[in-house]
């Protein structure tokens, strides 16, 4: 952790180094307002003339001051940019209006997103509020926007700022290559719908660190299309745990490859470790590791789901997305549920599933925890859960299925210690 801080540190700190501190090369959005005062409701137009000027190497950085609070309607800060590595310094606030119906008329995806942006770096002590919870109970899923977009934003630095209630998910990451996002806390209810801390689909080289993520969903998704994903001291719960996937839903073909997890730690998150793929899809999820991981009161800590679906799920179930090379290693903390392992696979077969030096007891006085395990190609040592996987030969009737709890992370769903040695970290590569 002490490492990955120093990096984080040591990334900020070049920037200034590069550029100096000298006020000739800040912009501020107050240079830019049409009143002295501030006191109009939006401020968009503000922060997109003061972004065009950045965008256009007119200034190295564009600064948001501790005292600076500016109400913005949805915006895209589009590039590419004349300036190599356009700075955006937040201290302040940034929010949107606090009611749906004073975001306008206008559809759209996201509330503020960055495209095409490469070299960016985002840094700061401020806060984002995009006031989703007016969003929640009036707004279906799919017609939440994201809160914090970055496409196309190569060698990307977002570091430091609070980020909280967002309508949908805080930050997607997506056609990305090379970024760093660290130090960031990401804030919404457990009950609130939705709300990912951090989604990314079709990006390489990602590296997230020092961060803490409470929300109601997954902490960190990693979907289709992603690659070469460090992950290291992320504090996640509330939360779904850190996924992959979910993949192949209407029977898709996707990927994700090249995942290391590392000293996290999950309190009274909904799952730890997941891996969650459709019925009917293809592709593959492979080479992923967690290990070092500290447990507390979390109710399913291990779980492979090969036939995640919901009951209106329809679609063929003839083949599956093939899961393969997942390693488990120094596990250790409570659960809170009885059921600590379950590796839920299709008759395809999840291939070299390695769990080492598992420690997991139950936050329930006299209660051990169990395992389940389908269709599962399992190497096991030092694990004190009993694992007895069920193959072809033995499986008779209908799937067992464990039981949990009815609000389980339903897709889409619309409802408001022991210790153990650091692992010996695999060799992977880090994308610093």
């Amino acid at each position: 952790m002490g490492f990955q801080l120093l990096i984080s540190v040591l990334l900020v700190s070049s920037f200034y180094a590069h550029y100096g501190d000298s006020d000739s090369e800040f912009i501020s959005v107050r240079d830019f307002l049409s009143d002295s005062g501030n006191t109009n409701a939006d401020q968009s137009q503000a922060i997109q003339d003061a972004w065009k000027a950045l965008c256009a190497g007119k200034s190295k950085s564009l600064v948001i001051h501790a005292n600076e609070d500016y109400t913005l309607l949805p915006q895209v800060f589009q590039g590419p940019c004349v300036a190599s590595n356009p700075h955006i310094q937040i201290d302040g606030k940034i929010e949107a209006p606090k009611l749906v119906k004073d975001w306008g008329s206008n559809k759209t995806e996201n509330w503020l997103s960055f495209d095409k942006v490469s070299g960016l770096t985002i840094t700061g002590s401020g806060l984002l509020d995009p006031h989703g919870e007016s969003w929640w109970s009036s707004v279906k899923f799919d017609s939440r926007p994201q809160a914090l977009q970055f496409n196309r934003c190569n060698n990307l630095i977002y570091n430091g700022l609070t980020q909280r209630n967002s309508p949908k998910n805080h930050i997607s990451i997506s056609n990305c290559i090379q970024a760093t996002l660290s130090n960031l806390h990401l804030i919404a209810p457990a009950n609130s719908p939705n709300t990912d801390g951090i989604d990314i689909s079709l990006s390489q080289k990602i590296n997230i660190f020092s961060s803490a993520i409470q929300t109601g969903d997954d902490c960190i998704a990693i979907n289709t299309g992603s690659s070469d994903i460090n992950i290291t001291s992320v504090d996640c719960g509330p939360g779904h745990g850190i996924s992959i996937g979910s993949l192949g839903e209407g029977g898709a073909t996707e990927t994700v490859e090249n995942v290391h997890v590392q000293h996290c730690t999950f309190t009274g998150a909904e799952n730890a470790a997941r891996i969650k793929t459709w019925p009917g899809g293809g592709g593959y999820a492979r080479n992923i590791w967690y290990e070092d991981i500290t447990l507390i009161n979390t109710k399913f800590p291990i779980i492979i789901d090969q036939q995640y679906e919901d009951d209106s799920y329809k679609y063929a179930k003839g083949s599956a997305v093939k899961v393969s090379d997942v390693t488990f290693r120094y596990f250790r903390g409570t659960c809170a549920q009885p059921i600590a392992i379950n590796l839920d696979c299709d008759k395809i077969g999840c291939g070299n599933i390695v769990l080492e030096h598992i420690n997991i007891t139950s936050s329930s006085p006299q209660t051990s925890p169990s395992a389940i395990c389908r269709f599962a190609d399992v190497t096991s040592s030092f694990v004190n859960i009993d694992m007895k996987c069920v193959n072809h030969a033995d499986l008779q009737g209908p799937s067992p299925s464990p039981e949990l709890p009815s609000q389980y992370d339903q897709p889409h769903a619309q409802l408001p210690q022991t210790s153990a040695p650091h692992a010996q970290a695999r060799p992977f590569l880090s994308f610093l």
